[in-house]
C-alpha cells in the first residue's frame, strides 16, 4: 500500500518537468545499558507452524517495512508495521521464501502509536530469536514485506559496492567496469591545466589538479568533502581493518598509478587516488585551495563531454586544517605499505599546520562568481577543524607540542558532546584522535571519552523513541539526512570501542536498517540495493551512461525543500520523514555525494566479515 503522502508525491512528480539543476551540498553520565523501549513492540508468542488465516483481501492501509537487504543471524531484527490510520493488536509472521512461505516465527504486535516524524501509526516487532540463515518475508494484515535475508556476511557485497563506487567517481580517468558494464572516456583532461580563478601573488596561474573523485552528481572536486571523506575512510581502516583488507575490487590497471599497490589493500589504493589530488591542491606555503570546477554547472552530460575550462577557486583555513588532519592520518596508515609516501604526507601535513599557525584567524576566500558552477561549501569558523588537525598530528607524531595547543585553545571542544561529523564539523574526529592517542594526558583523554559516550547515550534514547528506530532529530531531516543518520551510527560504534555497550552496536545497526528500507518511504536509499531503490538519482554518470551505478547513498528526506521540485511537496505539509522524491530534479533529496557514502562505508566495515 502506498501511504497518503507517498501518493501525493507520485501525483506531484507527474507535474514536475525535469530540471537539470545545480548539484547539491549539504550546508551543514552513565552509559545506557539498552535502548529505551519502544512504546509499541511485539511480544513473541510461539514459533509459527500454520499460516495466518487470510482475510478476503489484505488490509490495504498496512505497510510492512524491513531492511531490504537483511539482518545478521545474532543481531536484532525489527520490522515496522505502519499505517495512515490507527490499528490495534495484530499477528505478525515471518515466512520462509525457500519453503513455500512456511511460517517460522510468530508474534503479536501491540496497538500502534503515532510516529512523530512520519505522521504514521506504527508498531514494531523484534524477531531476533530467528537466527537460521535463509530468505524470508514478514507478513501482517495479509500484506507481505519486501524479501530479506538472514545470513552472516549479509552486508559484504554492499561493502564491495560502496568501495567500488569511489572508483567509478574517479576524475580524469577512463572507466571500464567489468562488474556493471560502465564505460567512460577520461573526462576533464583540462584539469591538468586548470586556471586559477583569482590572482594569487607568487603562485602560478595554471595548476595541475588532475585526479581525485568527482564530489557528487556533477563534476566538481572540493577540499572539505574530500578531506572529511578520506578521514572517515582511513578511520574505518584503522578500527575495522579485517573486512576492508580482504575486499578486492580494483583491477591491475586501476592500481597502476601506485607502484607498490600490490602489497596494500585495494581500499588504500583507492583512497590514495583522492589523497594525490589533495596534495596537488596545496600551495608551497602550506595553504590549500578550495575547489575545482567549471564556471557553469554542466547540463546532464558525461564527464568527457564537459569541455568548458576548469578553474581552481578559493582558499580557506578550515579546508587547510582538514587537509592537515587527513594527511596526518594518512601518514600513519600508509607507513607499513609505502614509507616514502607516508613521509611525504606527514611533511605536507606539517607544512599546512605551519600555515595555520602563522594565520590564526578564520579565513575563507570567496571571489565574486566562484559559485556559478559549483557548490559553495563555505564556513566562517574553523575551530573544529583546527582541533582535528592538531589531534591527528599529535596522534601520529606523539609530539606534545600539539597537545599543549589543544589544551590551551581547544579544551572546550574536547569536552563538548559532538554532533554529526561532516565537512562542516570535524569535532568528533578530533575527540577520537585525542581519546585514542598513545600517552594522551588524562585530562584531555578522559574528557573526550566522556563527551563521546554522553553523545552516544543521547542518540540511543532518541532511537528508542522513534517509530522506525531512527536517530534523527527534526532538524536533522535536512540536506543529507541519510548521511546524518549513518554519522550517528558511526559515533555509536566509536563510543562502543571506548565503553562497550550492546545498545550502541544495535543502535548503529538500526541506522543501517533505516537507510536500507526500514523507513517511512519503504525504500532502500542506496542505488542497486534491495527491492526498491532510487531509479532517477541526481547523478549525471548514472543517468547519462545508461548504467545505474550501484552503491550510491542519496541524500534522503529533507524537510527544508532546498530544490524546486521538493519545495512543492514540502509546501503541502508533508512530514519530515516523507520529504523525499526519487527524481533527477531533486538534488537536495536524491543526489549522491562522496561524503554521504563515507559514514555508510564506516558502518558497513563494522558489520562485514
Amino acid at each position: 500500500m502506498i501511504s497518503t503522502w507517498t501518493r501525493k508525491t507520485t501525483v506531484l512528480l507527474v507535474t514536475i518537468a525535469t530540471a537539470f539543476a545545480a548539484a547539491g551540498c549539504d550546508n551543514n553520565g552513565e552509559s545506557a545499558s539498552m535502548a529505551s523501549p519502544s512504546p509499541s513492540i511485539a511480544t513473541e508468542t510461539t514459533t509459527a507452524s500454520t499460516p495466518i488465516p487470510s482475510a478476503s483481501s489484505p488490509i490495504e492501509e498496512i505497510n510492512v517495512r524491513v531492511d531490504q537487504l537483511g539482518y545478521l543471524p545474532e543481531g536484532p531484527k525489527i520490522v515496522v508495521v505502519s499505517s495512515d490510520e490507527s490499528f490495534g493488536e495484530m499477528t505478525l509472521q515471518i515466512v520462509d521464501k525457500n519453503n513455500n512461505d512456511k511460517p517460522v516465527w510468530e508474534g503479536t504486535m501491540p496497538a500502534a502509536t503515532i510516529d512523530t516524524y512520519s505522521g504514521e501509526w506504527v508498531s514494531q516487532a523484534d524477531f531476533g530469536k530467528l537466527q537460521a540463515e535463509g530468505s524470508y518475508e514478514a507478513v501482517a494484515g495479509g500484506n507481505h514485506s519486501d524479501p530479506f535475508f538472514i545470513k552472516l556476511g549479509v552486508y559484504d557485497d554492499l561493502l564491495y559496492k560502496v568501495s567500488r563506487s569511489y572508483t567509478t567517481q574517479r576524475a580524469n580517468q577512463a572507466i571500464d567496469d567489468p562488474v556493471t558494464g560502465l564505460k567512460l572516456l577520461a573526462g576533464h583532461k583540462q584539469d591538468e591545466q586548470a586556471k586559477l580563478f583569482f590572482e594569487d601573488k607568487g603562485q602560478p596561474s595554471v595548476l595541475d589538479v588532475r585526479g581525485g573523485w568527482y564530489d557528487a552528481g556533477d563534476f566538481g572536486k572540493y577540499m572539505p568533502t574530500a578531506a572529511i571523506t578520506v578521514g572517515q575512510m582511513l578511520l574505518a581502516f584503522e578500527e575495522n581493518p579485517a573486512p576492508i583488507s580482504v575486499t578486492r575490487f580494483l583491477s591491475e590497471e586501476e592500481k597502476a598509478f601506485w607502484p607498490t599497490s600490490s602489497s596494500a589493500p585495494d581500499i588504500l589504493t583507492e583512497i590514495k587516488y583522492e589523497l594525490d589530488w589533495m596534495l596537488r591542491m596545496q600551495r608551497g606555503d602550506g595553504a590549500v585551495y578550495h575547489k575545482v570546477s567549471g564556471m557553469a554547472f554542466p547540463s546532464f552530460i558525461l564527464p568527457a563531454e564537459d569541455i568548458q575550462d576548469r578553474y581552481v577557486y578559493g582558499m580557506s583555513s578550515f579546508g587547510t586544517a582538514m587537509f592537515t588532519a587527513a594527511t596526518a592520518m594518512g601518514a600513519r596508515v600508509y607507513e607499513p605499505y609505502d614509507k616514502d609516501y607516508a613521509a611525504e604526507l606527514l611533511r605536507r601535513s606539517k607544512l599546512a599546520q605551519t600555515w595555520l599557525d602563522r594565520n590564526p584567524k578564520a579565513y575563507f576566500r570567496n571571489d565574486e562568481g566562484q559559485n556559478s558552477g559549483s557548490g559553495p561549501y563555505d564556513k566562517s569558523s574553523d575551530r573544529e577543524e583546527r582541533f582535528w588537525a592538531l589531534a591527528e598530528l599529535y596522534k601520529t607524531t606523539g609530539d606534545s607540542a600539539y597537545e599543549e595547543v589543544i589544551g590551551k585553545k581547544y579544551s572546550d571542544l574536547a569536552e563538548k558532546p559532538p554532533g554529526i561529523v561532516g565537512w562542516g564539523n570535524a569535532q568528533l574526529l578530533g575527540q577520537w584522535a585525542v581519546a585514542t592517542a598513545a600517552n594522551s594526558p588524562s585530562t584531555v583523554h578522559d574528557t573526550a571519552i566522556n563527551a563521546i559516550v554522553q553523545a552516544a547515550d543521547g542518540i540511543v534514547n532518541r532511537i528508542g523513541e522513534d517509530g522506525y528506530r531512527n536517530s534523527l532529530t527534526t532538524n536533522d531531516y535536512n540536506w543529507g539526512s541519510n548521511k546524518n543518520a549513518l554519522a550517528y551510527g558511526e559515533l555509536l560504534l566509536l563510543a562502543n570501542k571506548l565503553k562497550p555497550s550492546e545498545a550502541y552496536v544495535n543502535g548503529a545497526l538500526d541506522q543501517l536498517h533505516y537507510v536500507l528500507g526500514r523507513n517511512a518511504m519503504g525504500m532502500s536509499y542506496v542505488t542497486g540495493v534491495g527491492s526498491r531503490y532510487p531509479l532517477k538519482p541526481h547523478h549525471r554518470i548514472s543517468m547519462m551512461s545508461g548504467v545505474k551505478v550501484p552503491g550510491l547513498l542519496v541524500g534522503g528526506p529533507n524537510k527544508f525543500g532546498n530544490d524546486e521540485a521538493l519545495a512543492q511537496l514540502v509546501q503541502q505539509g508533508v512530514p519530515p520523514a516523507l520529504s523525499y522524491i526519487d527524481d533527477v530534479s531533486s538534488y537536495s533529496s536524491n543526489e549522491y555525494a562522496i561524503d554521504y557514502n563515507a559514514p555508510l562505508f564506516f558502518v558497513l566495515t563494522a558489520f562485514s566479515h
